[in-house]
């Protein structure tokens, strides 16, 4: 900090600085005194730094060995970091989370880990450390079935690798790149990318750069595809090549993918004890480490093996033995794969296996509800995929939104310690100061007292100003992320009309198309009532928002009596509570006289029961209630459903909110229904709120709304003479 002293002392006085200059001059020492601390804390420090380091590469290399050791490693070296406030190592550690959460198929987790790095990495910007986070997190997307998002995610990758001139991230891309290709079966676009990936790897001067299991899944990859193409003799090689690689460094989880796939060789050549012993092998090493995915697809071979010698069995005896065990090695993988965040699609293609199974025993019964399971499955694969893009937009703004009020709060925090370094110094070389000028001491006292107030002022003043700027920034960084998500989360909302409409299409061309009984077209026909219904259902709500937003309603009041309101409301969903073997317990109140619009009322009541018939159990209970108070009119509606968690209430009202909780009967939801409630209640100068005990507890909402006080007199007779109504639907 520098002073201009000339300016803040008269003409007169010059000559008293310059003396004070003459015995300031020992000073200095003293400064360097205060700071001699700072080379030992920084060495610290750095000391810290290098363990966290060598902490995260251990890590990097014990995941594929022993996932469970890493991930508590993984956390230690990430409240280390943390609380060091040294943000590469915080970002490894998440890394490594990440990926070990991937390689035990726990894809929701491994996302949360991924998306908190990237986006703290692209604070930084660091592209080498976006791009290795990058890596992981195209991989976990194509877990996750997002195919297009993973390959997007995998070519920006390749992009920072290419500018940073780095080979082995190169390498990295194309192979992560071509795995999405031979995922959905582009066989010849996968081909080339294992290929470029290997020629990458053959001209690099520095191999031992390059991770081994990044070489052996070249040839893992070629190797599935020379397989696929009937090459038996070229997949065998490059099996045996990635084996020995894999054994050599202790990659378990790659051993076990690499014994699979000799194994399929083996049953290729028809050497059947050599391909059973080789995928037991293979399940073994997956057990070890928990790699679920492994263990499926090896439990999934040894069904299909059976299943395919099952035909070349004279015996009836053998025959049925042979099917027996295809029915329980595939069984076991669809019950494995169910109890992780494994792709749909594997869980498609065991029930399509259990259908064969079950079609060669000669149960069509089951093979038809088998082939009818893996219908539903890629129906909600779709489902799934889109509340994965929800969920990715949402953890998205969240994550970004946390590493915003970190800077700015690591940012305030090195301003004042810089605030107060100075300030003690500049303490310590007045008392210098005071004890060398005794003579002259009251005059610098004074000028330094007053000039460091007004500096303080000063400072005080442009923080406030910083603040205050800071703060307009983070709004309007926040309106523009709730513009951009919402416009993102529309085009979503869209997309789902595919899933209906291909079901409309698909029953009605059947019925077009195909004999059927009367009993089985008008079953096609519901269905395809029911998705026109959803289609309907999700269009009103987003046009309803669209025009909510705008401000565009303009209600037409009168007076209404709620009881009545509430009663046609129940009336309607009378049916769909039914169809769940469910009661509503509505209890009336004479009196309960507002002035309102009754279609947007109805439009609020039959919202809240809808939800509460979605989410209550079957055989369930709903009970709906009007209380009267002095100046309001209060209404319940209450379900014994999942109830909400803390998250669920934080966000409920919220526009496309997918909560916790999901409808006990599988029915469809917007995510709009309660934010439309909201707004139609406060466009009546009401408030509506839910309570819930918690998870399992079910739930009540409350809608109040101003009790009109003087209502017609015609009303208020008629409720005066009705005896408030006890009613029970179902």
């Amino acid at each position: 900090m520098r002073f201009r002293c000339c300016n803040l002392l008269p003409q007169p006085r010059r000559w008293v600085l310059g003396l004070a200059l003459l015995w300031l001059a020992p000073v200095p020492p003293i400064a360097a005194a205060v700071g001699e601390a700072m080379p030992t804390e920084e060495a610290a420090r750095a000391a810290a730094e290098v363990r966290i380091d060598q902490l995260n590469l251990a890590i990097e290399n014990l995941a594929r060995t022993d996932p469970a050791g890493a991930e508590q490693l993984a956390s230690d070296a990430f409240t280390t970091a943390r609380d060091q406030h040294y943000e590469f190592g915080r970002i490894e550690a998440l890394h490594n989370l990440g990926r070990i959460a991937r390689l035990r198929g726990q894809l929701q987790a491994a996302s949360g880990y991924l998306i908190e790095a990237l986006s703290a990495a692209e604070a930084l910007a660091d592209n080498r450390l976006i791009a290795k986070v990058g890596n992981s997190y195209g991989t976990v997307l194509e877990r996750q079935g997002l195919d297009a998002e993973a390959l997007d995610r995998h070519q920006h990758v390749q992009n920072l690798w290419r500018d940073l001139n780095d080979t082995p991230g190169l390498i990295a891309s194309s192979i992560n790149i071509a795995r999405v290709f031979e995922r959905r079966q582009a066989w010849n676009d996968a081909q080339r990318h294992y290929e470029a990936a290997l020629q990458q790897y053959d001209a690099y001067a520095s191999r031992e750069r390059v991770p081994p299991q990044d070489v052996a899944a070249i040839w893992m990859g070629e190797g599935r595809i020379a397989l696929r193409r009937g090459l038996i003799d070229q997949a065998e090689y490059v099996f045996t090549r990635a084996l020995k690689l894999q054994t050599v460094h202790q990659d378990l989880v790659g051993e076990s993918a690499a014994r699979t796939g000799l194994a399929r060789v083996a049953a290729a050549r028809g050497d059947e004890a050599t391909a059973v012993n080789g995928f037991e092998q293979a399940l073994a090493l997956a057990g070890r480490v928990g790699a679920r995915a492994e263990m499926v697809e090896a439990l999934t071979q040894l069904g299909r093996l059976h299943l395919d010698r099952a035909g070349n069995e004279l015996s009836g005896v053998a025959r049925r033995e042979r099917l027996q065990h295809a029915l329980d090695f595939t069984q076991h993988a669809l019950q494995l794969s169910r109890q992780g965040e494994s792709d749909r699609s594997v869980q498609v293609g065991l029930h399509q296996q259990l259908a064969d199974v079950h079609e060669l025993q000669g149960d069509s019964a089951r093979a038809l509800t088998d082939l009818k399971t893996a219908q539903e499955l890629r129906e909600r694969q779709f489902q799934e995929q889109s509340d994965a893009r929800y969920a990715l937009l949402a953890n998205t703004a969240n994550v970004r939104e946390r590493e915003r009020e970190l800077i700015a709060l690591r940012a305030s925090s090195e301003q004042q310690a810089k605030i107060l370094a100075q300030e003690t110094l500049l303490k310590r070389a007045l008392t210098a100061a005071v004890i060398l000028l005794a003579g002259i001491a009251a005059l610098l006292t004074v000028r330094f007292v007053e000039t460091g107030r007004a500096a303080r002022q000063r400072a005080a003043t442009n923080a406030r100003l910083a603040i205050a700027l800071q703060a307009a920034e983070q709004a309007r960084a926040r309106a523009e992320e709730a513009d951009r998500i919402k416009t993102e989360m529309l085009g979503i909302a869209a997309h789902d009309l595919r899933n209906p409409l291909s079901s409309i299409i698909g029953f009605a061309d059947l019925i077009r198309t195909e004999r059927e009984s009367m009993a089985d077209a008008r079953g096609h026909a519901g269905i395809i009532v029911a998705a026109a219904e959803r289609t309907l259902k999700l269009v009103s709500d987003l046009l309803e928002s669209a025009v909510l937003d705008a401000g565009q309603i303009q209600l037409q009041q009168t007076p209404c009596d709620l009881a009545v309101l509430l009663a046609d409301a129940i009336t309607r969903v009378a049916a769909r509570a039914q169809a769940k073997q469910q009661q509503i317990d509505f209890r009336a109140a004479a009196g309960a006289i507002v002035l309102a619009d009754a279609e947007r009322l109805d439009q609020v009541f039959e919202n809240l029961l809808s939800n509460a018939v979605k989410f209550s159990p079957v055989k369930g209970l709903i009970e709906v209630w009007i209380e009267l108070e002095p100046e309001c009119v209060r209404v319940a509606v209450r379900d014994y459903g999942p109830g909400l968690s803390v998250d669920d209430r934080q966000q409920l009202f919220r526009r496309f909110q997918r909560l916790s909780a999901r409808p006990t009967g599988g029915e469809s939801f917007t995510g709009l229904g309660l934010a439309i409630v909201k707004d139609l209640v406060e466009l009546h100068g009401g408030t509506v709120r839910a309570e819930s005990e918690g998870s399992g507890r079910g739930a009540t909402f409350l809608v109040e709304l101003p009790r009109l006080q003087n209502p017609p007199l015609r009303m208020a007779t008629a409720a005066n003479e009705t005896d408030p109504a006890h009613q029970r639907v179902g």
